[in-house]
């Protein structure tokens, strides 16, 4: 063989080893770029149901203290202001919800002494794509849909 065959031999052969490894890593390199953003996407949802609660939280706080006996009354119209509020930023509940499938089921409050107030919010995470986490057999698959849970406690002003 010619030195010039040789080296066109070699490059085809280069070529299909660059397919095979490529073959190999893109579905590990896609399942890390959706991994991140799955992450990223639980995140800032938690962090949007976290500063929601801490506002009807916030909401309760400062409108439960009954001025004639001041003890704490929660009323109905006051409950719904600040389930409202935890759920659309607004006191009326009008527009879409801050976080997807937010009801108001997901939201308790309390009153756990008398001078206290609080608003738990216990919200189902859905996926983007998968509930679950495929191992491809080495394993069971991992689910991905937890329960987000977050709460405020503040003195009733």
């Amino acid at each position: 063989m010619h030195m010039a065959e040789r080296k066109t031999n070699m490059r085809k052969r280069q070529r299909g080893v660059a397919a095979v490894e490529t073959v190999i890593v893109l579905p590990i390199l896609l399942l890390a770029f959706l991994a991140t953003a799955e992450i990223g996407r639980a995140m800032q949802q938690y962090n949007t149901l976290t500063k929601s609660v801490r506002d009807g939280g916030r909401h309760l706080a400062t409108h439960a203290l009954d001025d004639f006996t001041t003890s704490i009354v929660i009323t109905p119209a006051l409950e719904t202001e600040a389930k409202n509020l935890a759920r659309y930023g607004n006191i009326v509940g009008i527009g879409s919800t801050l976080l997807p499938n937010y009801a108001d089921a997901h939201l308790t409050l309390d009153v756990p002494d008398a001078e206290h107030v609080s608003l738990v919010a216990n919200y189902p995470y859905q996926p983007m794509l998968f509930n679950t986490l495929p191992l491809f057999g080495f394993g069971n698959d991992i689910p991905v849909q937890f329960t987000m849970q977050t709460s405020v406690t503040m003195r009733a002003l």
